[in-house]
């Protein structure tokens, strides 16, 4: 999975529809065929930036997260 934003590989899932980028810092969220991307802002909220219709999210649903254990 890549960011719609920066197209990074550095992807983390944060909720059950919610997404981060580690690389370039947005969030996002997928459903319908919209992604909406948010700006994380230095007091840790989140402003949204831009609603995309694209067929980006039916890619996500086909790739699985991979979760790393620390340590």
């Amino acid at each position: 999975m890549n960011c719609p934003v920066c197209k990074a590989r550095e992807v983390g899932r944060i909720g059950r529809e919610r997404y981060y980028c580690r690389e370039c810092c947005h969030e996002w969220t997928k459903g319908d065929g919209l992604v909406k991307i948010y700006e994380v802002l230095s007091d840790g909220s989140v402003a949204k930036l831009e609603t995309k219709f694209e067929s980006f999210p039916s890619a996500l649903s086909s790739h699985p997260v991979i979760r790393r254990r620390a340590g």
